[in-house]
């Protein structure tokens, strides 16, 4: 052990070595390097690498020194496997010892333990590729088959995690089932999939997953959009639906011995209601009967599908389905139990409605945390497979109903669409100070779409989520503002209760102390009434509730408790000011805002009294309140009239936490790009500098000397000591995307500034996402790289040096540097490991950290330990104590209650 530690400091130390000889180029060797022919610079720029989206810039020499600068650099950045991810729409499986659950994301199919409810493994699929379905093969319980959007076919051992055979296809993929046909001991797993041609119609294909190439053949092919498909009878009876027809096909099992002549029997019917899910039960060996949920709240019961749908011969009448209808909204998901006497429905209301046929009664669980998407029955019929929108799964007992496992992934809203203002928004999150593995993160209450007359909207974050970042786990929910949890979400006139919605937090450096700002608006046919002389709309905005909340840490229940709240910290005239920037200081239990009034406030704590006395929760532990220390009226910096309020504003505290960087958007040529310095110390302006930035100021950050500001249209870098501003990123279109709020960061450890930048083209309304890494002081480049999905976070972990990018498909990516980091490591790596093994003991135990000196209160502590652990022990003698666990146990009461 001791050799092979010492081999991987041999092998950091040369890599280390090698880091600090890359910068130590002489004069002559780069001039060589700028008199490269055109072809070895093209082999210069393949053997660099990574250069996805570098715009290529004409003149040999120029092209070169871009080249040159990416070989120079410091290492090449890298992102890290994708962590988190939002679950799709298919249904879960449940194997059949419900030992695991199988939950599908978009391009990976992960592995839960249900006793547990961790992670065990994860199926990644390759960058690109989209799962439409995935199905445990019917022969081999630990195969799994995944099926992709491009028509790729895969077959993994989901128990061990290795990927056994794989098969390409050309055909564009919509859903799939699967199914085992064959006879006993010769069985055969078949696919049965939806394929979209380029003319638009859907054909059925039938295809045999063998060992070689796939074989498959076409049973049907509609112009109707058929988006569903089911699969029964070991093959022999295939119901697909696109929501107005039903399609049923009919074969034999002599024809399924040979795909390439099988012929199926084709029947077709209009549903009467426009279905949004459907289910099938099998009663005997001929006999199908279906339920069908549709848009409009109703679920649709066909007996025997083949006569009361279809009609099995022409003579034949249709009857009328049963109809059962609670759900106010559409149906989602609809299933069957298992001995087919129930029917389990899920909707929008976050309930769960079990239908007894027999006797028509309803059962119901209600007061879920999100909607319901999908249902699934294990096949011993003992547990209920939930999925909710929230991004979260559950496993019910059938008979009480109650929670036997609950996955929990990340929790953000999801993405609207793909279009340019749907990319606007961004999440409130924040890396945990002292625990940088732990993300921290508003999330809705409840992930119900709220109406407006812009159509459907996310709703407001009012819960905190603390998810790890490390282990990709949930590890704890707390609500930060009232929630409509338990309580009717719809107004008299049908309007939508909405939550308040958290605009800012933040923590300081211990993490004891946090700071929440959240907002609540009434809605403008609500405040009709008050005022008919102006618009409502407007009467609405000018009457936000708005709360400013401190909350502190209690180490032993694991959860924030609020110490106070601040109702309006911000006013003008009667109503609440909006708060525009929330930020603490560093090295200290203080926080900042800045409001639309125009005003600045410190806040900081303060011990509470009671009576004239000190109040105190716990003995020695005092009680304390939150005040404001000081304020700084900006209104004198601007030039705008008195009763105009402030739209955007940002600030940003210096590293030590002595300076407070306020950037105030322009309101005349006077004030462009203005940007205050404000003494932390004594609450006053100390500084003012203009023509910083260009537009309304989003972000600021302090690295060293050098103020970072991201504004709407550019991204600028001003060195307070030498008074000099770089614009390093500029867009003077007032219409491009760049006119979105621009996500920043900053890195003391790496000395980097990464950016996420926005464009798009005005053919297409997609937008385009890269992040850029520059290198400080000399704002260079050193990595740059296209996004995938829309970034909704952009965070720094000072610890390791690396950037934490969140985005809208709730998938979390650490975007390092291994060199930088190992550089600053290598250095306090013993100290880092034996500071990591002495919290980790003391975890263990309970304890916190060691203290270096004894305090008169530690002095007390230890007294107090040795009068309870004499207590437990006294004056009697060994042979007369009682048993070493009873001992054990006591000892442990004894110090925990100290």
């Amino acid at each position: 052990m001791a050799a092979n530690q010492s081999a991987r400091q041999q092998k950091r130390s040369r890599l280390s070595d090698a880091a600090s000889e890359k910068p130590a180029r002489s004069n002559e060797e780069r001039s060589k390097r700028r008199r490269v022919s055109g072809a070895n610079e093209n082999q210069s720029q393949q053997t660099v690498g990574s250069t996805d989206g570098v715009k290529e810039v004409s003149g040999g020499d120029v092209q070169t020194q871009d080249v040159e600068t990416k070989q120079k650099g410091p290492a090449p950045w890298s992102f890290s496997r994708p962590v988190g991810g939002r679950y799709n729409n298919l249904d879960p499986i449940l194997t059949d010892d419900e030992a695991y659950l199988l939950v599908g994301l978009d391009t990976a199919v992960q592995v839960f333990a249900t006793s547990t409810s961790r992670l065990s493994r994860t199926l990644q699929m390759e960058a690109g590729q989209q799962i439409i379905g995935f199905s445990i093969c019917p022969e081999d319980q630990e195969s799994l088959y995944i099926f992709t959007s491009s028509g790729s076919i895969s077959k993994w051992n989901w128990s061990s995690g290795k990927r056994i055979a794989r098969w390409e296809t050309t055909c564009t993929t919509v859903s799939m089932n699967l199914a085992s046909v064959g006879k006993e001991g010769n069985t055969a797993a078949i696919s049965f999939s939806i394929i979209s041609q380029k003319d638009g119609k859907r054909q059925i294909s039938i295809s045999t997953l063998g060992d070689k190439k796939i074989q498959g053949t076409t049973a049907l092919e509609t112009s109707q959009k058929i988006n569903n498909i089911k699969v029964t009878h070991d093959g022999r009876v295939i119901i697909a639906s696109d929501g107005k027809h039903l399609f049923m096909g009919t074969t034999t099992s002599a024809e399924l011995e040979n795909l390439e002549t099988v012929q199926y029997s084709w029947r077709e019917a209009t549903l009467p209601v426009n279905a949004t899910c459907f289910d099938i039960q099998i009663q005997g060996s001929e006999s199908i009967d279906l339920a069908v949920g549709e848009s409009g709240g109703s679920i649709l019961i066909y007996q025997n599908v083949l006569n009361t749908l279809f009609g099995k011969d022409l003579s034949d009448k249709k009857s009328s389905p049963r109809k059962l209808h609670w759900h106010r909204g559409s149906v989602n998901t609809v299933r069957w139990s298992k001995d087919g006497n129930y029917i389990i429905s899920g909707g929008q209301e976050s309930v769960m409605v079990l239908w007894q046929l027999d006797t028509g009664r309803k059962q119901f669980l209600p007061h879920l945390s999100s909607p319901i998407c999908n249902i699934v029955v294990s096949a011993s019929g003992s547990s209920y497979v939930v999925k909710l929108a929230d991004n979260s799964v559950m496993i019910l007992s059938t008979r009480e109903l109650q929670p036997l496992t609950t996955i929990t992934g990340l929790q953000l809203c999801p993405d609207m669409s793909g279009s340019v203002e749907s990319s606007k928004g961004s999440v409130v999150a924040k890396l945990h100070p002292q625990q940088p593995e732990r993300l921290i993160v508003a999330v809705p209450a409840s992930h119900q779409l709220t109406q407006n007359q812009h159509g459907s909207q996310p709703a407001n974050a009012a819960v905190l989520q603390t998810y790890d970042i490390r282990a990709n786990s949930n590890i704890s929910r707390q609500a930060l503002a009232r929630t409509n949890a338990t309580t009717l979400s719809v107004g008299p006139e049908g309007s939508q209760i909405v939550a308040p919605d958290v605009k800012h937090l933040d923590i300081v450096h211990d993490a004891k102390w946090l700071a929440t700002v959240d907002t609540w608006a009434p809605h403008p046919q609500d405040v009709e009434a008050l005022d008919r002389s102006s618009n409502a709309k407007s009467t609405a905005t000018l009457r936000p509730e708005v709360f400013l909340k401190f909350w502190k840490w209690d180490a032993s229940s694991d959860t924030w408790e609020l110490a106070t709240r601040v109702d309006g910290p911000h006013f003008s005239k009667n109503h609440h000011s909006a708060v525009l920037g929330l930020v603490a200081r560093p090295g200290a239990h203080e926080f900042a805002t800045l409001g639309s009034d125009s005003v600045l406030r410190f806040w900081c704590p303060t011990a509470k009294y009671r009576s004239g006395l000190k109040a105190k929760d716990q003995p020695e532990q005092p009680l304390n309140t939150w005040k404001c220390r000081g304020t700084v009226d900006l209104e004198g910096c601007l030039t705008s009239t008195k009763d105009s309020s402030l739209d955007a504003a940002c600030m940003g505290f210096s590293e030590d936490g002595s300076v407070l960087a306020v950037c105030l958007p322009s309101t005349s040529a006077a004030n462009d790009g203005l940007v205050l310095l404000i003494d932390a110390r004594n609450c006053s302006v100390h500084y003012r500098r203009t023509g910083v930035f260009l537009g309304n100021p989003c972000s600021t950050s302090f690295l060293g000397s050098h103020l970072i500001v991201a504004s709407t249209h550019s991204v600028a870098v001003w060195d307070t000591v030498d008074d000099v501003v770089k614009t390093i990123q500029s867009s003077e279109s007032v219409d491009s995307p760049a006119g979105n709020s621009q996500l920043i960061a900053v890195n003391a450890r790496t000395k980097s500034l990464a950016i996420v930048t926005s464009s798009s083209h005005k053919k297409r309304r997609k937008v385009r996402f890269q992040i850029k890494i520059y290198d400080v002081p000399s704002f260079e480049v050193v990595f740059q790289e296209t996004l995938q999905t829309s970034p909704v976070a952009l965070l720094s972990d000072a610890y390791s040096g690396d950037y934490i990018v969140v985005d809208s498909a709730a998938t979390v990516q650490r975007l390092g540097c291994l060199d930088k980091a190992s550089q600053k490591s290598q250095n306090n790596q013993s100290r880092d490991v034996t500071g990591q093994i002495d919290n980790g003991l003391a975890t263990l135990f309970n304890r916190g950290p060691e203290r270096p000196l004894a305090q008169p209160d530690d002095v007390e502590e230890f007294s107090a330990q040795t009068k309870g652990l004499a207590s437990v022990f006294g004056e009697t003698p060994s042979f007369s104590l009682p048993a070493i666990g009873v001992l054990f146990r006591n000892v442990v009461q004894t110090l925990g209650a100290n």
